[in-house]
């Protein structure tokens, strides 16, 4: 099976990729526009046999602009937790099943025809994020976990009072009643003193 995984990338993942401008390293497939970075990686199942491989393809986009504002080293080939942006290419085309699975009676043409397929609905997604402020639209309205601190802090630092009263806004709607909100407030609190700012968090809630 391990075969057919590597037939699989080097036949579909790879072209498709490629046709794109996405240059291959190891598993990660990567592209760069200005400042941001796109991945895409080829992740095995830990759980594989001899008789099956369950793999999966996640992806990400970073921005070395929000590295160089918060102070982190600028990251030019990011792993994939790295990406201030990440997902599963099966959470972002909604897809039944978290991953791609291969054992001896897989059609591996309608296997190659549902990746490929995938693979451009991924790079849709990728052609309209053009800048850092498209990135960080993206991370709010996903009112997603994934470096929600450093998404608050590039905020504060870049004076965008906006983005960030509305990815508290979204972060509360989401999580709000749930006892782990105080563990979200209580860290965004504590941006709001390092980075010196006078707001509180019930503030940025209450305002506009």
């Amino acid at each position: 099976m391990k075969e057919k995984l590597n037939q699989i990338i080097s036949e579909v993942v790879k072209p498709v990729l490629k046709q794109h401008g996405f240059g291959k390293k190891g598993m990660n497939f990567y592209k760069r526009i200005g400042d941001l970075i796109f991945l895409v990686n080829i992740q095995k199942s830990h759980g594989n046999t001899a008789e099956q491989t369950k793999f999966y393809i996640n992806c990400g986009i970073h921005s070395t602009d929000m590295d160089r504002v918060i102070g982190r080293s600028v990251r030019v080939e990011p792993k994939e937790y790295e990406c201030y942006y990440k997902d599963r290419i099966s959470s972002i085309v909604h897809a039944v099943n978290d991953g791609y699975l291969i054992s001896s009676d897989t059609d591996l043409q309608a296997l190659n025809s549902t990746i490929s397929t995938d693979i451009t609905a991924v790079i849709s997604l990728f052609d309209t994020i053009r800048k850092t402020s498209d990135l960080t639209d993206l991370m709010v309205d996903k009112s997603g976990l994934n470096h929600y601190q450093e998404l608050v802090e590039y905020f504060f630092l870049t004076n965008n009072q906006a983005d960030t009263k509305r990815f508290v806004k979204n972060l509360h709607g989401t999580f709000g009643q749930e006892k782990r909100w105080q563990i979200f407030e209580d860290n965004l609190s504590a941006l709001l003193i390092k980075n010196q700012r006078k707001e509180t968090i019930q503030e940025l809630l209450d305002k506009g």
